[in-house]
C-alpha cells in the first residue's frame, strides 16, 4: 500500500503518463478537440499533418520529463516550424503571434498534465483516507479573474461536484491549483464542516463557431476535470471522443498511414451498453477503444476506411445485434448504408474493451453465428 506522505511526494510519473497516453490527432481549429476529449488526445490548433503534431508532442513530453523551460521550448518550436513549414499562429508568422502561440501550447499542456497527475495522486485511496478534502488556491496573479479569486481558500470534500467542472486549470494561463486538506487541517482553519460549494451559474460563451454553456468564471474548453476524465476510463458526458467531429477519422487515417509512432496508441470510439458490459463482466459505460495497431492490421479490408471507423463502431454499439461465443469473443452485426457489417470486440486482462475488426459481411452471417451455438447478447426487433 502507498502511504499518505509518499503518495504525495512521488516523482510526477502520473503527469508524464497522462500526456504520453494521448493519441495524436490533426486539427483545423481549436474546437475540433474540445473539453474532456483533451484528456485522451493531443492536438495543436491548426496543426494539420501527422509529422507536425508528433513533433510538438515530443517537445512537450521532453518538457515534462526533463523540465524544459519555456525559453528552451521556444527553440524547439522554431525548429519544428522550420522543419514542417508551418505558420499557424496569429499575425501570419509575426514575432508577437509566434511568442503568444508558443506560450499557450507550452503552458496549457504542462498545467493540464500536472493537474491530471496531481488529481491521480490525491484520489489514491490511502491519500483520501487522510485527506478527504481539497482547498482551492488562487495563483496570486496581479490581474486576477474575480471568480477564481473568490474561490481562493475554498475547502470542499474531494467528491464535491464542484470539482467536476472547476478543478483547475480553469482557463488560459490559469495558475490556480488544489492542495489536500485533512480533518485536522479543516479544524486548524477554524471550520467544523466543509465549505458549501458556490452555485454554478452557467453562461453562454463563444467557442470557435459555436456557443457553449460553461460555469461563470471558466474559459470555454476548460469546464472539465482533466484527471477525472483521464482516470474514468470512459468517454465522459456528451463531449465524448466519438462526438468530436473528425477526431476518430483523423486518428484512423494516421494509423493506416503508419504515422503513429506507438502502435498501442488508442482512442475511445464508443461506450459499452449494459448488454455488452455484462457479457464482458465490466462496468457499464466502459469505453470501447480503437488501437492504431488493429486499424493498421485490418487496413487491407477496402471497406475499413477512416470514415467507417468513425461512424460504424458507435452505430453498431447502439443498433447492432451482439453474439458471444464460449471463448468470450463478441461480434456485432449491423446493417448500415445498405450493407451488413461485422465488428469484433475483445476484453483484455485489465478489463479494457477493444475493437478487433471492422468489415463487410454477407447476409447469411447471422444464421452461421446462430448455427454455431453463439448466444445472442442483444437482439433488436
Amino acid at each position: 500500500m502507498t502511504d499518505t506522505v509518499s503518495a504525495l511526494d512521488l516523482p510526477f510519473e502520473q503527469a508524464i503518463r497522462f500526456f504520453r497516453e494521448k493519441a495524436k490527432v490533426t486539427t483545423k481549429t481549436w474546437t475540433d478537440v474540445y473539453a474532456q476529449v483533451h484528456s485522451r488526445t493531443f492536438m495543436v490548433a491548426g496543426a494539420a499533418t501527422d509529422a507536425l503534431v508528433a513533433d510538438f508532442q515530443t517537445a512537450i513530453l521532453k518538457a515534462l520529463e526533463k523540465g524544459t523551460t519555456l525559453s528552451e521550448f521556444r527553440k524547439d518550436f522554431d525548429a519544428i516550424v522550420a522543419k514542417n513549414g508551418w505558420s499557424g499562429w496569429t499575425g501570419e508568422g509575426s514575432k508577437a503571434g509566434r511568442a503568444w502561440r508558443q506560450e499557450i501550447i507550452y503552458d496549457t499542456n504542462l498545467r493540464t498534465a500536472y493537474a491530471a497527475g496531481r488529481y491521480a495522486q490525491l484520489t489514491d485511496p490511502d491519500v483520501l483516507d487522510y485527506f478527504p478534502g481539497w482547498q482551492y488556491h488562487h495563483s496570486g496573479s496581479l490581474h486576477p479573474r474575480l471568480n477564481h479569486l473568490a474561490w481562493d481558500g475554498l475547502q470542499l470534500k474531494a467528491d464535491d461536484p464542484f470539482w467536476d467542472s472547476n478543478y483547475p486549470p480553469n482557463g488560459w494561463r490559469c495558475g490556480c491549483f488544489v492542495t489536500p486538506v485533512s480533518m485536522d487541517g479543516l479544524a486548524r482553519a477554524g471550520k467544523k464542516t466543509w465549505d458549501k460549494a458556490p452555485s454554478l451559474n452557467y453562461v453562454p460563451k463563444k467557442a470557435g463557431g459555436k456557443i457553449v454553456e460553461v460555469p461563470e468564471g471558466i474559459d470555454p474548453g476548460f469546464e472539465y476535470n482533466a484527471g477525472k476524465a483521464w482516470l474514468s476510463r470512459t468517454a465522459p458526458g456528451d463531449e465524448t471522443v466519438a462526438a468530436a467531429p473528425g477526431v476518430i477519422e483523423r486518428f484512423a487515417g494516421a494509423a493506416m498511414r503508419g504515422a503513429l509512432s506507438n502502435p498501442h496508441t488508442h482512442i475511445p470510439a464508443a461506450i459499452a451498453p449494459a448488454e455488452l458490459a455484462d457479457a464482458f463482466a465490466v462496468p457499464t459505460r466502459t469505453e470501447i477503444r480503437l488501437s492504431a495497431d488493429t486499424i493498421q492490421r485490418h487496413s487491407y479490408h477496402p471497406e475499413a476506411t477512416p470514415k467507417a471507423y468513425s461512424e460504424i463502431v458507435e452505430y453498431a454499439v447502439s443498433e447492432g445485434d451482439f453474439y458471444i461465443d464460449d471463448q468470450k469473443r463478441v461480434s456485432a452485426l449491423v446493417e448500415y448504408d445498405g450493407k451488413m457489417w461485422q465488428i469484433g470486440f475483445k476484453k483484455t486482462s485489465k478489463g479494457e474493451i477493444y475493437t478487433t475488426t471492422v468489415h463487410y459481411t454477407h447476409g447469411s452471417k447471422r444464421r452461421q453465428l446462430e448455427r454455431r451455438g453463439r448466444n445472442i447478447v442483444k437482439k433488436r426487433k
